[in-house]
């Protein structure tokens, strides 16, 4: 259900029409500020697809990529400055739903990302969030 819901929603070519607090997001996970300027400058190309049972999101940009995962399922992954992560992707309320954290001795943030759609609009909200060890 959720990968047709994907499929006839977000699914599609998305270009990059504008960005809000990018610097700030950038500049909390590490990214440092020549490279910032260049992602804040540059133009974006994101392609969403269903293919089987796997999602994928190709990135044309200042940085590309390409990743296919299974909804639910830990795959290993990469923050922007090439730090290692395990991230996992979810369908929740019509949001695509990624969540990403540091391997161990990995110098990158937590981070959780949203896509939705609003209107005939892609909207991409980031945030990083801090884990602390339990007591």
């Amino acid at each position: 259900m959720a990968l047709a819901e994907i499929g006839s929603s977000i699914a599609g070519t998305w270009i990059l029409v504008k960005n809000e607090n990018l610097d700030d997001y950038l500049k909390e996970i590490g990214v440092n500020f020549v490279l910032r300027k260049i992602a804040a400058a540059a133009s974006s190309t994101m392609i969403i697809s269903v293919e089987g049972d796997q999602v994928r999101i190709i990135t044309k940009g200042p940085k590309d990529s390409d990743h296919s995962f299974k909804l639910g399922e830990e795959v290993e992954s990469n923050d922007p400055q090439d730090n290692p992560m395990k991230a996992t992707v979810n369908w929740e309320d019509g949001k695509l739903i990624t969540t990403a954290k540091p391997t161990e001795g990995s110098k990158a943030k937590a981070t959780r990302v949203e896509r939705r759609i609003e209107g005939d609009q892609l909207i991409m909200v980031g945030y990083v969030y801090y884990i602390s060890a339990s007591l």
